[in-house]
């Protein structure tokens, strides 16, 4: 399976372009050195690629799922319990309800934009059905009700005015904010433990001098890179000292297991690299110009903005 991964989005894997035609030695310098530089690519992302079959022991956080890559096997969990989706699609109510909004606040709303929220209503109706058959504590159905009923009455009210208004739009933000604060600290409550006693089921598959070699790859999107939940965990799990990724790699907008297993592939290469020309294994999870940058940068004369 690791052979047939696809190359990544942007990655230059081809092979080099054919020399033009003419005499030896009468491509211009410019098109021999894009050639070497063709096959850099090529190489690069073979070594990425051929360094996944002897990757460590490996947890991948994929949404719903935690996968344990190991000596050329792979075990599969489920990661969310059904209380974290109830949780969160409530609390994505209101941030739904103000996307569909606040782009129009402070005019007459469309016929685009009132089916669109009309249709969005009719979504929080159906919501309010399925938190009466969740498993929730009392608190817990207490705020998703409360959560609801005020962005129905927020959808109802813009509904027959045509319009709303960014002042009333903020305020029910506002109104909403310790509700959906609440909701994201159970939900993530929820989560963390489920990926605990997870990561004990799949731990108990790797003996313990290779667990001291463990890789995790949590995945998710850019905003979620700062203080994300699961990488939080597994820091403390293994020790890894931020900033810089060690043993626990974040992959920004990846969401499948190609995508995950290629980024372990060029962190796995990188580390080589570092190690080789630098005697820090560490020294490429930074950008290579940025070390160089931190020299030029602060005596350059930049210009002025705003005049």
């Amino acid at each position: 399976m690791l052979a047939a991964l696809p190359v990544a989005r942007g990655a230059r894997a081809d092979s080099p372009p054919a020399p033009a035609d003419g005499p030896p030695g009468a491509a211009a310098p410019a098109a021999a050195l894009a050639a070497v530089d063709q096959a850099f690519y090529a190489a690069y992302e073979r070594a990425v690629r051929e360094s996944l079959a002897t990757t460590p022991p490996t947890l991948l956080v994929l949404g719903g799922k935690i996968v344990l890559y190991r000596g050329g096997n792979r075990s599969e969990l489920p990661l969310l319990p059904p209380l974290f989706d109830e949780l969160k699609s409530v609390a994505h109510v209101s941030l739904g309800l103000f996307a569909t909004l606040a782009l129009s606040a402070d005019q007459p709303l469309d016929e685009t934009r009132r089916g669109q929220l009309a249709a969005f209503r009719a979504q929080i109706l159906d919501a309010r059905s399925a938190v009466a058959a969740a498993q929730l504590t009392a608190e817990q159905r207490a705020r998703q009700d409360q959560i609801l009923a005020a962005s129905l009455a927020v959808a109802d009210q813009t509904l027959a005015a045509r319009t709303i208004s960014s002042a009333d739009l903020t305020a029910f933000c506002r109104r909403m904010e310790p509700l959906v604060l609440a909701d994201v600290s159970d939900a993530v409550a929820v989560y963390l433990d489920e990926i605990d006693r997870r990561v004990k089921q799949l731990l108990a598959q790797i003996p313990p001098a290779d667990q001291a070699q463990l890789l995790v790859v949590v995945s998710g999107v850019h905003q979620a890179r700062i203080d994300n939940a699961a990488v939080q965990y597994f820091e403390r799990l293994l020790g890894n000292p931020p900033p810089v990724a060690q043993r626990v790699i974040y992959a920004e907008n990846v969401d499948d297991e190609a995508g995950a297993l290629h980024l372990l592939g060029i962190h796995l290469m990188a580390r080589r690299v570092g190690d080789a020309f630098f005697d820090d294994a560490t020294f490429m999870n930074t950008d290579l110009f940025g070390h160089a940058a931190k020299k030029i940068v602060p005596a350059m004369t930049l210009p002025r903005l705003g005049g």
